[in-house]
C-alpha cells in the first residue's frame, strides 16, 4: 500500500478529530499523480463502502501513528495541520497491522471488480464481462473469509510494505489468475500451461554453474564512512583475479582507476563504456588469454547490470541493500546467485543480512558477517536553520530533492552570503558530477557550499562538513513521499567523512518542524528488507509471447506479470518503464528478443528527448540500416545559460549515452561508438562551462526573485486545493 496515499485519505478525519497521521499534510497532494490516486477513490471503492472504509482506515491511522507523532491540538479544534513526516515507518503492533492489512485488502478488493482497466487486462485472457462478474465475485468473498492463503491479512503487511498501493493492485490482479487456475481452470485457455511458462519460483536453481563451486560468502554491514567497502577493495586488490560490481558507473570508474593506479590490470565494463588496461605501461600484464585471444585482465571493474557470469577468485558486489529495489534490484540477486567466486563479499546496510542469509541457505552456503562502525564523529544538531539563508557557511552542502528547488537555492545562498555553490544532482553527467564535487572539495576552488539532491548518497568523496536537509521528502514519479531511513541515514552521514579533514559531521535541517523526525532517522537502524527483485529471462517472455500473436508486445508485460509465480522473498521488478519503452517501438517491426533490449535500455521515459532518439534507434535496428549518432543528436550550437537550457544539454548527453549503451547490443548498427564518444565530451563540456555561468537564473528565465525556494506555483496551489476539498467531500466533511 501506498502509505503516502493512506495518508492523504486520512488526513480530512483526522485534521478534523485533531489526530495526526504521520504525514506532512502540506506534501500529501502536491501532484497531479497524488490529486488522482486521491480523488478517485470514492469512485473506484464505491461510495458508501468506500466512506466506510477510508473512515476505518483513519481510525487505524489513529492508533498506528507514534505518540511523538501526535501534536497538541491548536486553538482550530476543526482542523489540525499534519506535520509529521514519522508515518513512513510501518508500526511493530501486529493486530494494528493485520487490521490495516485488512481494511486495504477490501478497498483493492473493490478497485478491482469494478476497475476497467483491470477488465480490459482480462480480457486479453478471453474472460468476458459475465464471467469476470461472477468469479471476480467468488474471488472476493474467499478473500473476505480469509480461505485464500496468500491474501491473508498478515502475509499482506510485508506486501504493502515493501511495494505501495499500486504494486498491491497488480498482486490482487496475479491472485485472481491463481484463484481461476485453482478453482476454474475452464475460464482462461491454457491457464495451467501459461502458469508454468510464467514459473519464476525457485531463482536459485538457475544458477546451475554456481552451485558447482564452494563460495565463501563474506558480509561487510555498517554506516556510511565505516570503512566497508575499503576493507572488501583490500582484498580484491590481493586476488589473483576478481570483480568489482558496482551500483553507478561512477564508482566503477573509480575503482578501475584505483587498481591501474596500483599498478594492477583492469578492465571497465559499464553499459556504454569498455576499457581494457593499457598493458604497454610499464609493470602490467595479461594474467592470460581469453578464447578469442584477447588479453585477461587480473580485475574487471563493472556496473552491477554488466557483472559477468565466469570464475573469479573474489567478487565484491558493493551496495547489496539495492537487492530490494523495485527496479533494479533484480541485478543484484542475479550477481549474488550467478557470479561462480570463490570469496564473495557484499558491502552494504545492516538491513540486508536477513535476506541474504536466507538466499545463501538455498543455496547452502553459509554467510560471514564483518559489522564495521563508523569512522568519525556525526551528530544531529538540536537547532534547525529556521529557515534562514544566511546562516549557511562554508563547507555546508544542502540537500533537497527538487531540481528547480537546487537552483533556487543556490542563487538564494550566493545572494545572501556571498559564498559560491557547487551543484550535484542526478540528471547532471557523471562527469560533471565529478567536477562539481572537485571544485567543492578543493579549498581554493572559490566554490564554498554544496547544493546536492540525494545522488550524494553514494558514489563521489565529498568533504561536508555539516549537511542541512531542506525537505525530508521526496516525488517517487506518482506523489510525494518521506524519504525512508535508510536514505536519510545516507544521506546525513555523508557529513564528516573520514579522512576528509571534516571528521566531525553534523546533520540539520532548514526548518525546525523537520528536526524531530531526522533524529529519530538518524538514530534507527533501516528495516530488514523482506525480499528481493528478480526479472523475467529473454526466452521466458519469449515462449509467452508466442501464445498470443496478435497481443502487442506493450501488452504482454502486465500479461505475462498477471500470471507469474514467484517464490516467498522474492518478487518481480517493476515492469512501468519497460511497458511505457514497449509502446514507443510498438509499430517497428521488431523481433521480441530485439525488442526485449530495448525495453531494458538505461532511459528516462520522463525525457522527451531521449524517447524521441530511443524512437529513431529502434527504427534503424528495425529496417536494418546503420545508424549515424550525428544524423539524431543535434546539440544546441550556444552554451546553456539558464537551468532550462541545461536540461537540454542534460537530455542530449543522455541519448549520447544511450547510442553508446546500444552500440554494445546491435554493433552492426551503431557503428560510429568513437564520434559519439567525441559529441559526448563536447556535450559535458558544455554542461560544465554553463554550470559555471549559471548564477543568477531567475532573472535570465523570467522568475521572479522574490520566489523563495521551494515556493509552488499557481497551478500547484489550485490542485492542492482541489485536493483537499474532493478528500473532505469524500469523507463528509464541510468546508
Amino acid at each position: 500500500m501506498n502509505r503516502v496515499l493512506a495518508g492523504a485519505l486520512a488526513a480530512g478525519a483526522l485534521r478534523r478529530t485533531g489526530a495526526v497521521p504521520a504525514v506532512c499534510h502540506r506534501q500529501l497532494h502536491k501532484s497531479a499523480a497524488c490529486r488522482r490516486q486521491a480523488g478517485r477513490s470514492s469512485d473506484d471503492y464505491g461510495n458508501a463502502r468506500g466512506k466506510h472504509l477510508i473512515k476505518q482506515l483513519a481510525e487505524l491511522q489513529i492508533r498506528r501513528a507514534p505518540e511523538d507523532a501526535v501534536p497538541k491540538r491548536s486553538g482550530d479544534t476543526k482542523y489540525t495541520r499534519v506535520t509529521h513526516p514519522m508515518f513512513s515507518e510501518w508500526p511493530h503492533d501486529s493486530k494494528i497491522d493485520a487490521d490495516f492489512a485488512r481494511v486495504q485488502r477490501q478497498l483493492r478488493l473493490s478497485w478491482f471488480k469494478q476497475n476497467t482497466e483491470v477488465r480490459k487486462r482480462c480480457a486479453n485472457f478471453g474472460i468476458d464481462s459475465s464471467t469476470f462478474v461472477e468469479w471476480s465475485d467468488r474471488f472476493a468473498q474467499a478473500a473476505g473469509a480469509e480461505e485464500i492463503e496468500t491474501l491473508r491479512a498478515e502475509k499482506l503487511v510485508p506486501l504493502l510494505i515493501r511495494d505501495g498501493r499500486e504494486a498491491f493492485g497488480d498482486y490482487i490482479v496475479n491472485q485472481f489468475f491463481a484463484f481461476l487456475g485453482d478453482k476454474a481452470p475452464h475460464v482462461v485457455k491454457n491457464i495451467g500451461y501459461l502458469r508454468r511458462i510464467t514459473d519464476l519460483r525457485h531463482p536459485h536453481e538457475w544458477a546451475a554453474t554456481t552451485r558447482k563451486v564452494q563460495r565463501r560468502i563474506i558480509m561487510h554491514v555498517g554506516p556510511t564512512n565505516s570503512g566497508k567497502t575499503y576493507h572488501a577493495l583490500q582484498r580484491l586488490q590481493q586476488a589473483a583475479s576478481g570483480v568489482y560490481c558496482s551500483p553507478l558507473r561512477l564508482l566503477a570508474y573509480e575503482v578501475y582507476d584505483r587498481m591501474t593506479r596500483a599498478g594492477i590490470s583492469c578492465s571497465l565494463m559499464t553499459g556504454e563504456d569498455r576499457r581494457l588496461a593499457d598493458f604497454s605501461a610499464p609493470g602490467l600484464s595479461p594474467i592470460g588469454m581469453s578464447i578469442n585471444g584477447e588479453p585477461v585482465t587480473q580485475i574487471d571493474s563493472c556496473t552491477i547490470e554488466m557483472a559477468p557470469n565466469k570464475p573469479y577468485n573474489v567478487a565484491v558486489i558493493d551496495e547489496i541493500q539495492m537487492i530490494a529495489d523495485r527496479q533494479r534490484g533484480w541485478a543484484w540477486t542475479n550477481a549474488l546467485l550467478n557470479i561462480p567466486a570463490a570469496e564473495i563479499h557484499l558491502c552494504g546496510e545492516v538491513s540486508a543480512v536477513p535476506i541474504v542469509k536466507q538466499i545463501c541457505a538455498s543455496l547452502d552456503e553459509e554467510v560471514e558477517v564483518r559489522e564495521y562502525a563508523r569512522l568519525g564523529a556525526l551528530h544531529t544538531s538540536n537547532k534547525a536553520l529556521q529557515g534562514d539563508w544566511s546562516k549557511v557557511r562554508r563547507g555546508d552542502c544542502i540537500v533537497s530533492f527538487s531540481r528547480k528547488a537546487i537552483y533556487d537555492i543556490k542563487s538564494t545562498i550566493e545572494s545572501k552570503t556571498g559564498l559560491r555553490c557547487a551543484i550535484i544532482y542526478g540528471g547532471l553527467p557523471p562527469e560533471a558530477r565529478v567536477e562539481q564535487a572537485r571544485l567543492f572539495n578543493d579549498p581554493n576552488s572559490g566554490y564554498d557550499v554544496l547544493v546536492a539532491s540525494d545522488a550524494i548518497g553514494m558514489g563521489i568523496n565529498l568533504s561536508i562538513k555539516r549537511v542541512i536537509f531542506v525537505e525530508l521528502s521526496k516525488f517517487d514519479g506518482g506523489s510525494m513521499r518521506p524519504i525512508s531511513v535508510s536514505q536519510t541515514r545516507q544521506i546525513g552521514g555523508r557529513a564528516g567523512r573520514f579522512g576528509s579533514g571534516a571528521e566531525a559531521g553534523e546533520v540539520t535541517t532548514m526548518e525546525s518542524k523537520d528536526l524531530k523526525h531526522l533524529a529519530l532517522s538518524m538514530a534507527k537502524q533501516p528495516p530488514a528488507l523482506a525480499a528481493v527483485g528478480i526479472k523475467p529471462t529473454t526466452e521466458a517472455i519469449e515462449t509467452f509471447s508466442h501464445q498470443f500473436p496478435g497481443v502487442p508486445f506493450s501488452q504482454l508485460w502486465p500479461m505475462f506479470r498477471d500470471v507469474a509465480t514467484v517464490s516467498p522473498g522474492y518478487f518481480l521488478c517493476s515492469f512501468h518503464e519497460q511497458e511505457k519503452i514497449a509502446t514507443l517501438v510498438e509499430h517497428l517491426p521488431l523481433s521480441v528478443r530485439d525488442r526485449y533490449q530495448f525495453i531494458y535500455a538505461p532511459i528516462n521515459t520522463r525525457s522527451p528527448i531521449v524517447c524521441s532518439c530511443l524512437a529513431k534507434y529502434a527504427a534503424a535496428v528495425a529496417h536494418g540500416t546503420e545508424c549515424l549518432v550525428a544524423q539524431v543528436v543535434k546539440l544546441p550550437p550556444k552554451l546553456p545559460t539558464n537551468r532550462i537550457q541545461l536540461e537540454v544539454f542534460e537530455q542530449w548527453h543522455r541519448a549520447i549515452t544511450l547510442f553508446m549503451w546500444l552500440s554494445f547490443h546491435f554493433p552492426e548498427t551503431y557503428v560510429e561508438l568513437d564520434e559519439a564518444m567525441a559529441l559526448k565530451t563536447d556535450c559535458e563540456r558544455m554542461i560544465t562551462e554553463g554550470l559555471a555561468t549559471i548564477r543568477s537564473h531567475k532573472k535570465a528565465e523570467g522568475l521572479s526573485p522574490k520566489a523563495a525556494p521551494g515556493a509552488k506555483d499557481t497551478a500547484e496551489a489550485a490542485g492542492k486545493a482541489e485536493t483537499k476539498a474532493r478528500i473532505r467531500e469524500m469523507l463528509g466533511i464541510k468546508a
